[in-house]
């Protein structure tokens, strides 16, 4: 499931800082989903890199097994850097883009309650929630929502 491999639109898309937060948060929804007959997607952020059990080439190895375990159809990275994500807009612009690739029917971002203060999840709370500058209409910027192309 690498992001050449995608050509059609996902239901149900979890949006994950690290590789595996979508299986630890709600892997289970997803699996559940899956066999309810939507085509489901994962979008990692980072490559986990910087994890302290494994390098990039082992988590991408899990993450794919992991994906095959549930069912998921797609599984995409967006490269950011791991332990550097930051809510400017290039990482903005990388995950509207990738967003739009997917086109989720409904998007969700994997971060239980207990996990809410870790920096990386609410970094990508805010940039899922913010949105490029450059998409938002007049309507909407004052609103910190922004919605895919298929949606407007």
């Amino acid at each position: 499931m690498r992001n050449a491999e995608l050509k059609e639109a996902v239901d149900l898309l979890a949006i994950a800082a690290h590789r595996d937060d979508a299986e630890l948060t709600c892997g289970g929804t997803l699996a559940k989903a899956v066999r309810a007959g939507q085509r489901v997607g994962i979008l990692d952020l980072t490559q986990g890199e910087m994890g302290t059990r494994g390098d990039a080439a082992t988590r991408a190895a899990e993450a794919e097994r992991a994906a095959k375990t549930l069912g998921v159809q797609v599984r995409r990275n967006a490269e950011l850097r791991d332990a550097h994500l930051s809510n400017d807009e290039a990482s903005r612009e990388r995950l509207v883009t990738l967003v739009r690739e997917l086109a989720p029917r409904t998007p969700t971002i994997a971060s239980p309650p207990s996990w809410r203060g870790t920096l990386a999840t609410s970094r990508v709370s805010r940039s899922t929630r913010r949105g490029p500058a450059s998409r938002r209409t007049a309507r909407s910027r004052s609103s910190t929502r922004w919605r895919t192309a298929k949606t407007r």
